[in-house]
């Protein structure tokens, strides 16, 4: 019997790995790569995009290298010519300077380390070709680029595909390696600090309320009620990641045994607030073998026959292939609406509609506090 391990992943060695195997159409032999270093780690293409461009750089009309990072190379054009974007075209217009980058698209793929629905990798790879795409600081045009943006794309012309010069082959980059548990725990820890930091604001906001009483003794009066006694539990309301992994956890989904990564993956991203906490945050896409938008777009009103509802639900799990689809599909909001849900969450509070005890509770949940992405 073979037993299952769970296998330490390093971005450098899975980097050196990936880019040594020639891409081909199906990306057979990169997945082989994969299986054949990590066996316990069962990596699958889970999404493909295509339509991406990245690492843009600069030749010149002999084909040399100018620069490999063009934004970084216009930033000190403009540092030497004190900031003036008109000055950079008039130096470089006639040097017959050609944008360069990688064209091609991105595999998301995700491997589980665990039983859990957070517990999986997520790794995401480019795959593309450099060839030149445009010329640079067309010394014909009427209208000089004015800022950094212009001097980087703005109205130049691109190549048809026929203009286009190959200049190094495709070839696989691992841009993003995610530990999916280990990003939410961060994800609900920086929440946490976020609303700390609010709380003492919050404290003092109210909200004042205007009491009409009309009649021969009637009369007119305000007052005013802290914005928190209104809100209670704001402070502690977990953030939409977290819940939706504990949906997850608690529906037929999981209690099913579907995993989560086999169905999904996350576009995440983050920034930092002005008083300078850091966030973190994510938006679940479905894998492309679900269908995606070939899926039924379930969009009914708050006053729609349950029992209508339910039945194009139920067909639309059928679809996906796993219990209780709908409701995730319904979070993400591009397939079903939250309508859909409001109107069988109703349903099943008035005992109307009966669902799996484990699915009533976690749609009620959401009835009483609702949220999505």
């Amino acid at each position: 019997m073979k037993t299952s391990t769970t296998e330490l992943l390093n971005l450098q060695e899975l980097s050196r790995l990936v880019s040594a195997v020639p891409p081909v159409a199906g990306h057979g032999p990169f997945l082989a790569a994969l299986e054949d270093r990590y066996p316990s780690t069962p990596f699958r293409i889970i999404q493909e995009r295509d339509g991406r461009t990245w690492a843009a750089g600069i030749i010149d009309k002999a084909g040399r290298r100018v620069t490999e990072d063009l934004g970084k190379w216009v930033d000190e054009e403009l540092k030497i010519n004190s900031g003036n974007a008109k000055a950079v075209w008039e130096k470089y217009k006639n040097a017959g300077f050609k944008r360069t980058e990688r064209v091609g698209g991105v595999l998301y793929l995700t491997a589980p380390f665990g039983a859990d629905p957070d517990a999986f990798y997520q790794l995401e790879v480019q795959t593309g070709t450099e060839m030149t795409t445009q010329g640079l600081f067309d010394a014909s045009t009427a209208y000089p680029p004015e800022d950094r943006w212009e001097l980087i794309s703005g109205h130049y012309l691109e190549y048809a595909d026929s203009e286009r010069e190959i200049l190094a082959p495709a070839r696989y980059e691992v841009t993003a390696l995610t530990n999916v548990r280990r990003f939410l725990r961060e994800l609900v820890e920086l929440d946490r600090v976020y609303r700390s930091s609010r709380l003492p604001e919050l404290e003092k906001k109210v909200v004042r309320v205007q009491e009409l009483v009309l009649g021969e003794d009637g009369y007119q009066s305000a007052f005013d009620i802290p914005l928190l006694e209104l809100m209670p539990g704001l402070s502690d309301r977990l953030p939409a990641g977290y819940r939706l992994f504990q949906d997850w956890r608690e529906s037929t989904a999981g209690q099913g045994g579907h995993k989560f990564c086999n169905h999904w993956w996350l576009e995440m991203g983050g920034w930092t607030e002005a008083n300078g906490c850091k966030r973190l945050s994510f938006i679940p896409q479905w894998a492309e073998a679900d269908g995606g938008l070939d899926l039924p777009e379930i969009s009914p009103s708050w006053e729609a026959s349950p029992y209508g509802v339910m039945e194009s639900l139920v067909q639309f799990d059928r679809l996906v292939g796993y219990p209780f689809a709908w409701y995730f599909y319904m979070l993400h909001g591009n397939r079903v609406t939250a309508s859909a849900g409001g109107v069988v969450a109703n349903a099943v509070k008035d005992g109307v509609i009966r669902l799996p005890a484990c699915d009533e509770a976690v749609l009620l949940r959401w009835r009483q506090d609702q949220y999505g992405f």
